[in-house]
């Protein structure tokens, strides 16, 4: 099935294939239009629509959409747009747009694409909080921290899975994605202020993939520690580019980004389709 679709997408569905992240029978096509689903890891279930070419027709797009969701049996699904900054899927991928929209998706959510690029001048660790392997740590704990990071969360995804499938849910989902994502054991780290849990960060192979404070220690800048650690690890390890997002409305995050020396190269329009 991968070579139904043109390069380089025929390469990058072999290579997620490789790591269990999609499959064959996760691939569809009709006419001009193409589509696969992707999993965060192997043995989990997809949650993006990937490599979406809806060719030149959104009604016939859409249609394979649709189909392609019955075949798969999913209850929910996102599918993102990425653009530079000042273009807008309505305009600047309006095919892709309209056969989204016939196919029952919303666009829900609008984030903020960021990055931080050597010669840019490292954050400086303020030295508050020592800091302690996540993989070191029972799972439980790891878990037990991240409900509580969720608690008031400004993230989209985290307020929608919390109010849906509950924190718990959403807390086992997220340690799985970020245990299995690339990078090395010592980077997903837990921050400590004495023996008390502030929060923590995950970077991988290229990306902050995740950072959080628990409500108790909010307000006093510690996401500006979290953040200062997870780039400085990566930029002594080697990385020239460092990815991250963050939803337009979390500006508690954008700030912390923006302080650390990231700046925006895009915007990451997400759509949703869920069963009624």
């Amino acid at each position: 099935m991968f070579e139904q679709f043109p390069e380089p997408a025929r390469t990058q569905l072999a290579s997620a294939f490789d790591e269990g992240r999609t499959r064959p029978e996760w691939c569809f096509a009709e006419g001009q239009a193409r589509l696969a689903f992707w999993a965060p890891f192997a043995g989990s279930e997809p949650v993006i629509v990937w490599q979406f070419d809806p060719g030149p027709d959104p009604v016939a797009a859409a249609g394979l959409l649709r189909r392609s969701l019955d075949a798969m049996g999913l209850t929910k699904i996102i599918h993102d747009i990425s653009l530079k900054p000042g273009l807008t899927p309505v305009v600047d991928r309006a095919v892709e747009h309209e056969a989204l929209t016939l196919a029952g998706f919303a666009m829900e959510v609008e984030r903020l694409m960021l990055e931080w690029v050597t010669g840019t001048d490292l954050p400086a660790d303020p030295g508050r909080l020592t800091y302690r392997p996540a993989r070191g740590h029972d799972p439980a704990e790891v878990l037990d921290l991240l409900v509580r990071i969720s608690e008031g969360s400004l993230d989209y995804d985290t307020q929608i899975e919390v109010a849906t499938a509950g924190p718990e849910h959403e807390a086992r989902w997220m340690y799985d994605d970020l245990v299995n994502r690339k990078g090395k054991p010592d980077w997903f780290v837990l921050g400590y202020l004495g023996d008390s849990p502030v929060g923590l960060v995950a970077p991988d192979d290229h990306s902050i993939a995740y950072i959080g404070v628990v409500p108790e220690h909010r307000g006093h800048g510690y996401v500006d520690d979290l953040l200062a650690r997870g780039t400085r690890t990566l930029a002594e390890a080697g990385l020239q580019r460092i990815v991250a997002a963050t939803d337009v409305a979390n500006v508690p995050t954008a700030n912390a980004f923006f302080r650390a020396g990231y700046s925006e190269v895009g915007r990451l329009y997400r759509y949703y389709w869920r069963t009624s």
